[in-house]
């Protein structure tokens, strides 16, 4: 009884202490508390990131069949592509050399090659960056930039890897590797679309060759606060005054030197400026790996995100999230996050503070897409120019829920990339 008397004022003595030996450790060295709280952020951090090798994965697979019929291998039940990855790892004494450039007939005999799987890139990537979904072993190769790779199904030494710009053909010799994992691929459960690889404005394009039938999803959707990005983005020890200035629906954060974060309440997408020193990268190795960097910084969810686009003039890189292997568009074109280099002291993040979360049964029937010609067919007799359209992909527009702020619809349809900008095909038809 006379210890338990004691016991209250011992404990409040040792906080008291301990508090007291904590604030001394702040004021005389400020670095190590910021350190140690950056430190234990970290694993919030790597848990909501993902490696390159899944942001930069092939976002399609094509299979080509014995008699040379395709067809595109939906992620439904299975991830296709992350199943056929899986097969990838293994490749010992890899060894390239260039078969053919400048040639679309020898091209377009390797992509439509019989018995074989092409996995394709949405935007064009460097060998570096191929590497890393093949366990590095790639990493002597030279850096060339590809587009797509065709992975034979009944030849265990020899897989190609594709560039469209210029049709050259890279052929990579392997010791031999089982194919059996490959081929099981193919008897997963997974739905195909009926598809053809041909050339569309001098470019190679992936056709759907028949109307296909396209589900829609409601999704619950994470909507991350302000205030989370403003601690993660602004808080350095450069940044000491952080200010907050409102323009109607604009929310603007600075710290009066080098670093500038809007918030547009009305779209709830977000713009970070940084104006600090950077490397003002060129190759497209180096922009994507700087890229990537910048992405995992944000700490937004990367479940189901993919790399989208590279445009080479601007330098942006934009990320999209993909529902069943189809990317989602926002209102504009625009997608998860972009990325760009403005010049070597500024550059600048894109990205909403909502993201789909967690898909939940839609009430709306199956949408009947047309095939890729009856598109351009339409399109053509509304008035658009062929040589305007620059790429076609089927995706999921993004559109609000009537009944809860927490919800979305994602509606299928055609997405045509014309003069420079993502446009729905409903949008463009409805427009004359």
């Amino acid at each position: 009884m006379k210890f338990s008397r004691y016991l209250i004022p011992i404990a409040l003595t040792i906080a008291v202490v301990v508090s007291l030996t904590l604030s001394v450790v702040l004021w005389t060295n400020p670095a190590n508390y910021r350190s140690k709280q950056n430190s234990e952020q970290n694993p919030q951090t790597e848990q909501l990131s993902k490696p390159k090798s899944y942001v930069y994965t092939p976002i399609q697979a094509v299979h080509t069949n014995s008699d040379g019929t395709q067809e595109i291998l939906v992620n439904r039940l299975v991830n296709a592509v992350t199943e056929i990855k899986k097969t990838m790892q293994g490749y010992h004494d890899a060894k390239i050399k260039t078969l053919s450039r400048d040639s679309q007939t020898k091209y377009l005999n390797i992509a439509n090659r019989p018995d074989s799987i092409m996995l394709n890139y949405s935007s064009p990537v460097s060998i570096k960056v191929v590497n890393q979904i093949v366990n590095h072993r790639f990493k002597n190769f030279p850096n060339h930039t590809v587009n797509r790779i065709v992975l034979p199904t009944n030849n265990s030494t020899k897989l190609y890897l594709l560039n469209d710009k210029n049709f050259a053909v890279y052929q990579v010799s392997v010791q031999h590797h089982d194919l059996k994992n490959l081929n099981k691929v193919l008897d997963m459960n997974i739905r195909t679309i009926p598809a053809s690889l041909r050339l569309f404005n001098k470019q190679p394009m992936v056709y759907v060759d028949d109307s296909v039938q396209m589900q829609p999803y409601k999704y619950l959707v994470d909507r991350q606060s302000q205030d989370y990005f403003v601690s993660r983005l602004m808080n350095n020890e450069e940044s000491q005054n952080v200010t907050a200035k409102r323009r109607r629906n604009l929310l603007i954060y600075s710290d009066q030197n080098s670093l500038q974060l809007t918030f547009n309440s009305q779209t709830r997408m977000v713009e970070f400026s940084d104006y600090r020193t950077n490397k003002d990268q060129r190759a497209i190795t180096s922009v994507l790996n700087n890229s990537y960097k910048d992405l995992v910084k944000l700490g937004l969810p990367l479940d189901n995100v993919r790399f989208f686009r590279y445009d080479t003039k601007t330098r942006t890189v934009m990320y999209r999230t993909f529902v069943e292997g189809f990317p989602i568009f926002r209102a504009n074109g625009f997608g998860t996050i972009s990325t760009r280099i403005m010049n070597s002291s500024a550059k600048r993040l894109n990205f909403s503070l909502d993201n789909p979360e967690v898909p939940i049964p839609s009430k709306r029937g199956y949408t009947t897409l047309p095939a890729t010609e009856v598109v351009i067919r339409r399109l053509v007799a509304h008035g658009y120019k062929t040589k305007n359209i620059q790429q076609m992909r089927i995706g999921y527009g993004w559109q609000k829920d009537k009944e809860s702020q927490l919800l979305i619809n994602l509606i299928p349809d055609w997405y045509i990339y014309y003069n420079n900008q993502w446009r729905s095909y409903t949008s463009l038809m409805n427009q004359y």
